[in-house]
């Protein structure tokens, strides 16, 4: 394999291209963007979704090293020598330029967003803020830096407008994002236990296993306040009804199929 095969595997692609990426494209849908911006803003979050991921595996490289499942899936290659600090460096400036430049010639405000999107990625995985390690505020940030802020960003990019409809569908994203991570702590637990403070570790499995039902629910009722307050086309509504009924169940699927919280929850519940 060569160097620039592994300096492509860092940036973790089969880990957001079917879910994470699609967040501001459906923001520049429903932006009604023309086809220049809606490439423009796909090629932005490839860009940015990728540094996301190539700088959680720098900070975790020590980490991943004791990871069994990121090890035989050979998900972060810095961790197995096949990539360089310096190589991983430059990778991350290239992809944290092409995004700003790019965001910056179409829209300001939009280019505030891809910014906070940049920024919430970098604290959730940098030394000395590691917000991926701290109470709640990891499944906020991760919320905020693949939900919140790729969407607004999408919508603005493609010139769109910040109103109580984009707001409340950018809060419906970040809430299904920190859904989705609270899922991959859990079934990552076993390999977390000795090596990181996640959420779910600090709680443990029972008690996760109410907030996963708790934020499901807060998904449901701002669902629904989207559909009282906001003026929005029957086709997108079930757009959004697909994601939040669908998506997130075969999520739960994933997990279930990956670890054996089907067994530990029912046992919880004989309890």
């Amino acid at each position: 394999m060569t160097a620039i095969y592994y300096y492509f595997k860092m940036l973790r692609i089969n880990d957001w291209i079917k879910s994470y990426f699609w967040i501001p494209l459906i923001g520049a849908f429903l932006a009604n963007a023309s086809w220049k911006n809606f490439l423009l803003v796909a090629i932005i979050y490839f860009c940015a979704t990728g540094y996301s991921f190539a700088i959680n595996n720098y900070f975790d490289v020590e980490i991943d090293k004791k990871h069994q499942g990121k090890i035989k899936s050979n998900k972060n290659p810095l961790a197995q020598g096949f990539a360089t600090k310096k190589g991983t460096l430059m990778l991350l400036g290239i992809l944290l330029s092409i995004s700003i430049i790019l965001a910056i010639q179409l829209n300001f405000i939009g280019f505030i967003f891809v910014t906070l999107s940049l920024a919430a990625s970098t604290s959730y995985s940098i030394k000395f803020i590691r917000l991926k390690e701290r109470f709640i505020l990891d499944l906020a940030t991760h919320g905020f830096m693949f939900g919140f802020f790729p969407f607004l960003a999408g919508v603005t990019l493609a010139q769109g407008n910040l109103d109580l409809t984009s707001i409340l569908i950018g809060i419906l994203f970040a809430l299904i994002t920190a859904n989705e991570l609270l899922i991959h702590q859990i079934v990552d637990y076993k390999d977390d236990l000795r090596n990181t403070k996640t959420t779910v570790i600090k709680i443990g499995l029972k008690i996760s296993y109410i907030y996963l039902i708790l934020l499901f629910a807060v998904c449901v009722l701002c669902f629904g306040a989207i559909r009282k307050y906001c003026i929005i086309d029957i086709w997108n509504y079930y757009l959004f009804l697909l994601l939040l009924f669908f998506r997130l169940p075969l999520h739960y699927a994933k997990g279930i199929k990956e670890t054996n919280i089907n067994k530990k929850f029912n046992k919880f519940i004989e309890i």
